[in-house]
Order: structure tokens, then sequence, then C-alpha cells
């Protein structure tokens, strides 16, 4: 690969950014992701490209950290490999021409590659809400599956391979993602998303997540659409129509799910038994060693 060469800086108000011939000043603290993902991808030699969540951001899908403004946000770069390591096949590269594409005017992972970067090297949380939203986007398993197979020596393909099934296009938010992978790792069985009820007046109502065969849902409330007085308001008196009208019993989760998911997975477990759930002893005593170490958490 040839070097990568940027020259350097002092700005008028003391922030260091790069240039480089040709090229003005790049945009500078308070730039948004884009412009400066704009900037620096005309500095690229060929077999580069913007990467990862920022070129996610630039495909029009937040997998930013949570809580992270995307002013605060470094560019993600993917760089082409230099020479071919002993014993590799020639062949190998880690950035094929067609994973490559310009939009607009960043050059950027096509959504497959960019959604193939992400599952494999997000954080485990990060990465299966990622691989939801490309999921809802479009992408398929089998694509990213296919798609990871062809790049020889592609690393972390065996946490690719088992992060892949643990995704679900019905996910309608990264905190929902969040909910379903957490109630998975604890023992549950996979809840459904996007689970439709006739509701009043002929319409369908979706509760976020959970069990048809027991009526126990799962709702997360920590998105915007879910806060403020008159929207919680809303959430309660549908819920209870719900279990009034239709004899479901869905749990509200919060915020405060994440840190402390304890509670909530208790909640789960005894409205699941009252609802006639039969757990056999090995999925019982793995919920419970997991709450077990929750609750020690806590203390």
């Amino acid at each position: 690969m040839s070097e990568l060469n940027l020259l350097w800086t002092r700005t008028s108000d003391g922030h260091v950014v790069p240039v480089a011939p040709g090229v003005g000043l790049a945009p500078g603290p308070g730039a948004s992701l884009t412009e400066r993902a704009r900037m620096i991808s005309g500095l690229l030699p060929d077999g580069c490209a913007v990467a990862r969540r920022t070129a996610a951001w630039i495909w029009g899908l937040d997998v930013l950290p949570p809580g992270v403004n995307e002013l605060e946000c470094d560019v993600d770069l993917v760089l082409a490999p230099g020479p071919v390591p002993p014993g590799r096949d020639p062949r190998w590269t880690e950035l094929p021409d067609d994973h490559v594409v310009e939009k607009d005017g960043v050059r950027v992972t096509t959504l497959a590659r960019t959604a193939l970067d992400c599952v494999r090297w997000l954080p485990r949380r990060d990465a299966v809400a990622a691989l939801d939203q490309f999921l809802r986007r479009g992408v398929s398993e089998k694509e990213l599956r296919v798609m990871a197979r062809t790049l020889t020596g592609y690393r972390n393909n065996t946490r690719l391979s088992a992060l892949l099934g643990l995704g679900d296009g019905g996910a309608q938010s990264p905190g929902e993602s969040w909910v379903r992978l957490m109630t998975m790792d604890a023992g549950f069985p996979r809840p459904r998303t996007q689970i439709p009820i006739p509701g009043p007046n002929d319409e369908l109502l979706y509760v976020d997540l959970g069990y048809p065969e027991y009526q126990v849902g799962l709702e997360y409330d920590g998105e915007e659409h879910h806060t403020g007085r008159r929207a919680r308001a809303h959430d309660a008196a549908r819920r209870r129509w719900l279990k009034k009208e239709r004899g479901w019993n869905v749990i509200p989760i919060t915020k405060d799910f994440l840190p402390r998911p304890g509670p909530y997975l208790e909640a789960l477990l005894t409205t699941l038994l009252q609802r006639g759930w039969e757990p056999g002893d090995h999925t019982m005593n793995r919920i419970a060693t997991r709450l077990a170490h929750l609750n020690r958490r806590r203390r």
C-alpha cells in the first residue's frame, strides 16, 4: 500500500488539523462526521476507504457508541494490506475493489461490507444492535456469510459466525436489540420481535418483543418516542388495554436495564412461570446462575 502522509497545522483557535497538498484546511472541531469523512476520503490512496461506524453513519445508520455525539467520533478507516504475508494466498486482501463505492462524496465501504466489519469489530452488544439495523435495511445474513467466506484470512470469522445468528431485523431500536440479546444470554428462549395483536377498531398493535404462546411481552421505553408525560401515559393505557382485552402482560423496560438487568429478568421469569412456561432443569439452572451473578453485582 502506498503510504498515507498527512501534514498538520495549528489553527487560530489552537486545534491541530490535517492538511495535504491541494487540500485546504480540514474541517475542524465542530464539523460533522460526514464532513470530516469527506475530507479524509479525498486523501486516501487506492485500496483504502472510510469504514465501520463512520461508514454506517454515511449510509444513514446510527451505530455510534451509546450516548456519544457524532461530533465526538473519530473517522474509521480500513487500509489495504501491505505485502502478502509468507504462506498467505497471493490473492489475499481485506478490501476488494467491489467492496468500495462513493457515497455523498465519500469513498466508503459498501453497505454489506460495512455491516460485516461492524459485526466483526464492534463490542458484542453494539455489534448485534448494528446487525439488526443492517438486516432491517435489507442486507441479509446469507449475503454476509457468503461475503466473509470470500475473504481469505479474514480475522474474527469465528466471532462473526456466532453473532450473525443473533441478528433480527424486527428490532426497531438499539434498546430492543440489547434487551433481546441480554434476555437470551441469561438463558431465556429467543423472543419474537414486533408481535402483532388485534387492537380496537380493527387496528393492529405491536409488542416490541416477547412470547406469544404465553402472552408475555417486553417493551423498551428508553427511546425518545417513549419519553414525556403524554407518551408514557399513552404506553400505560395501551398496556392496560392489552392486559384487560387480550390477556397480554407487557413488562416495560427502562434505560436502567443495561446497568441493572436483574430485576427485569426476575420479573420476566416470574411472569413466564405464572403463564405456564416449564423450562428444563438445564435452562432453569442457567437462568438462576445468571440472576445470582447479577444480584451479586448490585451489592
